[in-house]
């Protein structure tokens, strides 16, 4: 990685600058729940160590994929919620910069995806995902972003991120499942293709897939997505 950075540290700040970007929906651009004044975001990083960390129905948060990343670095727990994960940033001085949901009485974000990223150092994998959940949905309601093996994954084999219709996802835990197949050496661009059949179409599905030798993404209606190499930078 350039300057000497780990795979974690680079999808936690590549996740950062798609939640400071209110064209997205995370961090900034997050969806207003049912109630039209609260926005409630969760996130959550990975390494193929075995490590993991997420928050979920964080308020007024900016970034809260700094926190899950704290949680992954400093908790014996993989996973805090609410004003839970506020108290565990407040104690550990992981800054927290404010959003201004209340009152609004329109979503500034005009994307409906998860944000994420994934990356390999040379010895591990990584993966991070935020998400500032769906629109008019339900005051606590959760989906597949803070959920080990549902939207992101990492294991020796690659690393596997996800985005979409987050119930749908979760059940089936879409992102263990793509890393299974990476595992039985199927290519990452097999994988993307694979994994798309198992929803009906009119479920909104994405993903992006890391291994030692490829990256792939696959993805409905138009969702965004990149990649480089360090040779590129």
């Amino acid at each position: 990685m350039v300057n000497g950075g780990t795979a974690l540290t680079a999808v936690v700040d590549a996740v950062k600058v798609l939640e400071d970007d209110p064209r997205f929906n995370a961090g900034s651009g997050s969806k207003l729940r049912i109630d039209g004044c609260t926005m409630q975001l969760d996130a959550s990083c990975m390494t193929s160590g075995n490590e993991f960390g997420a928050v979920a129905c964080v308020e007024n948060i900016k970034n809260p994929i700094a926190i899950a990343h704290g949680v992954l670095r400093h908790s014996p727990h993989i996973l805090l919620v609410g004003d839970g994960a506020r108290i565990f940033a407040e104690e550990f001085n992981i800054p927290m910069t404010g959003l201004k949901a209340l009152g609004q009485t329109k979503t500034p974000g005009t994307s409906c995806d998860t944000v994420g990223a994934v990356a390999f150092d040379g010895t591990t994998f990584a993966a991070a995902l935020s998400s500032g959940g769906l629109e008019k949905s339900a005051m606590g309601r959760v989906g597949d972003v803070p959920l080990p093996g549902c939207g992101l994954f990492c294991g020796t084999s690659g690393a596997v991120a996800c985005t979409g219709d987050g119930e749908f996802i979760a059940l089936k835990l879409l992102a263990k499942e793509v890393y299974t197949w990476l595992e039985n050496s199927m290519s990452p661009d097999e994988a993307a293709q694979k994994a798309i059949t198992l929803f009906d179409p009119s479920v909104d599905i994405g993903l992006i897939i890391l291994t030692r030798n490829g990256f792939a993404s696959n993805a409905r209606n138009g969702m965004a997505w990149s990649h480089i190499t360090e040779s590129q930078q």
